[in-house]
């Protein structure tokens, strides 16, 4: 059928049906395949360069770094969170409260006191908190007939 068509066009038809598909196919091949590499290509070359001058500025800056490393005090080392809330709750307002300390694996404390101020349980986990980054992870506050008085039970971890 095309070709019953082509045949029929004049002489100077087929040959400009001829090379208006071999433009149109040139086309098709550099935007379809030559274009998107080139690109690619130049897009690659760019981030190249950006990594090199990271890794330059990496380079010079070494040096800088390692004189402020030996310079800096040794980190010191943290209490353990069970040696922490024993002693943080033997001393101050909390000291007198009865209570008893689990340690919960190495990262998490259980705590219970029996009657307690809760004014006081807050300030102290307020003051854990901004000094050590001690956070609660599960909470139970009872409350007793006392007014400011609460049981609680409590799981801590840094």
């Amino acid at each position: 059928m095309i070709k019953q068509w082509i045949n029929q066009l004049s002489s100077r038809d087929r040959y400009t049906l001829i090379i208006g598909t071999v433009a149109l196919g040139l086309i098709l091949v550099y935007f379809m395949l030559i274009e998107p590499f080139l690109s690619s290509h130049n897009q690659l070359k760019n981030i190249v360069a950006a990594q090199k001058n990271t890794l330059d500025w990496m380079n010079k800056a070494a040096p800088e770094i390692q004189a402020l490393r030996q310079q800096s005090t040794p980190v010191i080392k943290r209490p353990s969170l069970l040696s922490l809330i024993d002693k943080s709750t033997r001393s101050g307002a909390l000291s007198k409260a009865r209570k008893r300390i689990q340690p919960k694996g190495e990262q998490e404390v259980r705590v219970n006191f029996e009657k307690v101020s809760f004014t006081e349980l807050i300030r102290w986990l307020g003051q854990l908190y901004n000094q050590y980054q001690v956070q609660v992870t599960k909470i139970t506050i009872e409350r007793q007939q006392a007014p400011d008085r609460v049981k609680v039970r409590l799981t801590l971890k840094i």
